[in-house]
This record gives structure tokens, C-alpha cells and sequence, in this order.
């Protein structure tokens, strides 16, 4: 990702018992939406893909320091790719095809280069002929995965609790996988995440959020340096 490449959101709304209200702005490689159950987090994102309000206002900082609007947009002319914390592959399909689907949805064949790196770097080669019923449920989070990567034209990657169903040690040998790759592709993150052990691993940008605000926004070791002592505390 480049320094040129930042995004805005800004968003004033009721979601269920919960008032979201929060003015960022965000440029680093990999952001990280951080706090607790029902603070807001997952809002944040589906405000993003358009699945949301129309108090809600999402911008992109062009190269020529211009803001895009992205919420003026169709959905899917927004550039983004969003992988929810619930894996939901289509049943009827194998495991190449919905890693595939988004740019055979596009018409025309999928880019098979892009497809067959989604499913090397989730450790999913072998699986290609396989359906969704054969797995399990962190196979299925890491279809899910490989499918919001293998988005041919995505300048935005969307990931909520990506690691949900994930075990850490698989968990801490896909990071270094999926961070490389981004980097080749200039391709930034924005995800959702409590767990402060991945916030710190990833060195992401921390936006810290409860009931629906912005407590701090830094890097993670600076904005997370309580939980990560009380961390270091429990493990002795």
C-alpha cells in the first residue's frame, strides 16, 4: 500500500440498542478494529461494503489527493472484497469455484494464477474438487478467506474475525503467508478482531472502539499495552 492511499469513514447510527458514531481515517497496510463483544466492530465493516444506513459516508483518497466517494457507488463498484465472520460458501459448488466466483461472476474464465495462489497460501491445495459439506469448519473459514484474496480488482480487503474456527498455531503460520502476498499486491486491510495476541502479532494500525466509539487509534503495541500486560501477567 502506498502513503497515497487512505481511506475515510464516517458513520452517525443506530444499530439495534447500539449509536455507532465515529469520523476515521485510516492508511496503514493492515488496520485492526479492536474491542469487545457488541462495541461496534462488524458495524464498521458492513457500513463499509453498503450494507448499512445512508448516515453513513466512506471515502477513498485518490492519487491526486481528491476524495472518492465510495458510498455514491454501487456495492459492486466499490473495489472491495469482504470475507464475514461467518463462513458462507455456496453449497453447490466445489472449493476451486467459490474460491473462483468472484471473478468468474465477472464473466469469462477466472484468472487461474490468482485462484491457485488463494489456495496455496490457506494451505488449500488438494482441496479443489472437494465440497463444502467435506470440511470442517476452519477449512470452510480459510475457503472463505482464500475467496476474499482471490478478488482480481479488490483495493480494499474487508476481513471480519478472519481467524474464527482457526487454531492459533495455523492461525500464526498464515499471517506471515497472507501479509507477504498482500505487500506484493499493494492491496491495505481493514479487520475485526478481540483478540489481543493477533493485534500485536500483525503490528497492525489499532482502532479501538466501545459502545459504538473511538477510544484510541495507534499501533498496536502503544494502544493495547494494558491488555498486553495483563496478557504477559496471566502467562507468568
Amino acid at each position: 500500500m502506498t502513503e497515497s492511499v487512505h481511506h475515510r469513514l464516517q458513520m452517525r447510527e443506530m444499530v439495534g440498542p447500539l449509536r455507532v458514531n465515529v469520523d476515521v481515517a485510516f492508511g496503514a497496510r493492515w488496520t485492526l478494529i479492536f474491542g469487545p463483544s457488541g462495541s461496534g466492530k462488524s458495524s464498521l465493516l458492513r457500513a463499509m461494503c453498503g450494507l448499512l444506513g445512508e448516515s453513513v459516508a466512506f471515502s477513498r483518497r485518490e492519487l491526486d489527493s481528491s476524495w472518492l466517494a465510495l458510498d455514491a457507488m454501487p456495492i459492486s463498484q466499490r473495489g472491495l472484497s469482504y470475507a464475514p465472520q461467518s463462513p458462507w460458501l455456496f453449497p453447490h459448488l466445489n472449493i476451486e469455484e467459490n474460491v473462483a466466483f468472484a471473478s468468474r461472476s465477472r464473466g469469462g474464465s477466472h484468472d487461474r494464477s490468482l485462484v491457485e495462489r488463494a489456495l496455496d497460501t490457506f494451505y488449500l491445495s488438494g482441496y479443489e474438487a472437494r465440497m463444502p459439506t467435506e470440511l470442517s469448519g476452519g477449512e470452510r473459514q480459510r475457503v472463505s478467506l482464500a475467496r476474499a484474496f482471490a478478488v482480481p480488482d479488490a483495493e480494499l480487503l474487508l476481513l471480519d474475525e478472519p481467524f474464527s474456527g482457526v487454531d492459533r498455531p495455523l492461525r500464526d503460520a498464515l499471517l506471515p503467508r497472507m501479509q507477504a502476498w498482500l505487500a506484493e499486491r499493494g492491496l491495505p486491510v481493514v479487520s475485526v478482531s478481540h483478540d489481543v495476541d493477533e493485534a500485536l502479532l500483525l503490528r497492525a494500525e489499532v482502532l479501538r472502539l466501545e459502545s459504538g466509539r473511538v477510544l484510541a487509534q495507534g499501533y498496536a503495541a502503544e494502544v493495547l499495552a494494558e491488555e498486553r500486560a495483563r496478557m504477559v501477567w496471566a502467562l507468568g
